[in-house]
């Protein structure tokens, strides 16, 4: 999997949060998608536009365990969220999450919905089941793992609320989260799922998706077509839906629950090994299960220099953070354990 991407040899790779790297037959795909443009001009859209379409909603519809009809194919995120937005009724009431993806809650106020937020803490399920008791809401909005902290919402507590209340639209996004994780769309709470390719999927630039439950459409009066026609709107690079198919097939040939028990044991490691350095919130150590996506408790003088120590990381919110994906190895975290233990101790001793 490693000599897929070229990438890792250069660094210690720690920010598929942020941006999942370029693999081989990605680059490759793309190379030959310029060539047959430049040879064909408009008949390289006329001859694989439809057939790159079809591909891409056959093959993620398959990964996430949706239907094909209903598996819309986006530029990223925010066009499929925004997109499906304008067919709530105004007086929809949202419960959102504080701290959230700033593209998710800005969208919601754009449209001028009123929303409630509620602090996140070691307990957000019950948090959000009690807003729920204590008031009227007609959409709970959230990303299945949190953006700057790596907080995975448990998806039991999300089947009971549904359950309890099954009147409340529930709509995730899922960018850090699908590719991440095992998900099964049919048999989850979530009633549409919007999120962008180029994290976890590791598909490049320029792909999204928007997938919906029958019953959501059907409440809302939206058939297959007009929300096909909804989607249909503007123009998606038909390179990047043909990269999304070859990123798909990686993923698939690479055997992905395999890759994915790799990662989770590589996670355990690292969780393990921050705790001992007493890097992360009280909460997270409190929560059973965690997103492989950690901030961390360290200045931006450590930031810094970890970044000229060629680790790869990003500053969010209040500190510094890192995300594994199932590319990396014990090696990668032991160099990045190394580092940062040496620029502790240089930070130290400088105060």
């Amino acid at each position: 999997m490693r000599e897929l991407f070229p990438v890792l040899s250069e660094c210690v790779y720690l920010n598929t949060a942020y941006t999942g790297p370029l693999s081989l037959p990605l680059l490759e795909h793309q190379k030959e998608a310029d060539e047959h443009y430049f040879k064909l001009g408009d008949q390289f859209k006329k001859t694989i536009e439809k057939s790159n379409f079809k591909n891409a909603k056959q093959q993620l519809a398959d990964f996430v365990g949706a239907t094909e009809e209903n598996t819309l194919i986006t530029s990223n995120f925010s066009f499929a969220f925004q997109s499906f937005l304008f067919h709530l009724t105004k007086e929809s009431h949202f419960l959102l999450l504080e701290e959230e993806y700033p593209s998710l809650t800005d969208i919601v106020t754009d449209h001028g919905f009123n929303s409630t937020k509620i602090p996140v803490t070691e307990k957000i399920e019950e948090q959000v089941w009690e807003a729920l008791c204590q008031n009227t809401y007609q959409v709970f909005a959230l990303s299945a793992v949190q953006y700057t902290t790596g907080l995975m919402f448990d998806f039991g507590w999300l089947k009971k609320i549904k359950q309890a209340f099954p009147e409340v639209i529930i709509l995730v996004d899922g960018t850090q989260f699908i590719g991440a994780e095992n998900f099964n769309f049919s048999s989850s709470p979530v009633d549409a799922l919007f999120g962008s390719t180029y994290k976890w999927i590791m598909a490049g630039y320029g792909t999204g998706y928007a997938i919906f439950k029958d019953d959501l459409l059907d409440r809302l009066d939206l058939s297959h077509q007009r929300i096909d026609a909804i989607y249909g709107r503007g123009q998606v690079a038909i390179k990047a839906v043909g990269g999304l198919c070859t990123a798909l097939k990686l993923i698939k040939d690479k055997d992905f629950s395999f890759q994915l028990s790799k990662k989770h044991q590589l996670n355990r490691f690292l969780k393990a090994e921050l705790t001992k350095r007493n890097l992360l919130e009280d909460w997270v150590l409190k929560r059973k299960n965690h997103a492989s996506i950690y901030n961390l408790k360290i200045s931006e003088y450590v930031y810094k220099g970890l970044l000229e120590q060629n680790i790869r990381c990003v500053w969010r919110g209040k500190g510094v953070r890192i995300s594994v994906h199932f590319y990396n190895n014990v090696e990668d975290i032991k160099q990045f354990l190394l580092t940062l233990d040496l620029l502790l101790e240089s930070e130290h001793c400088v105060n």
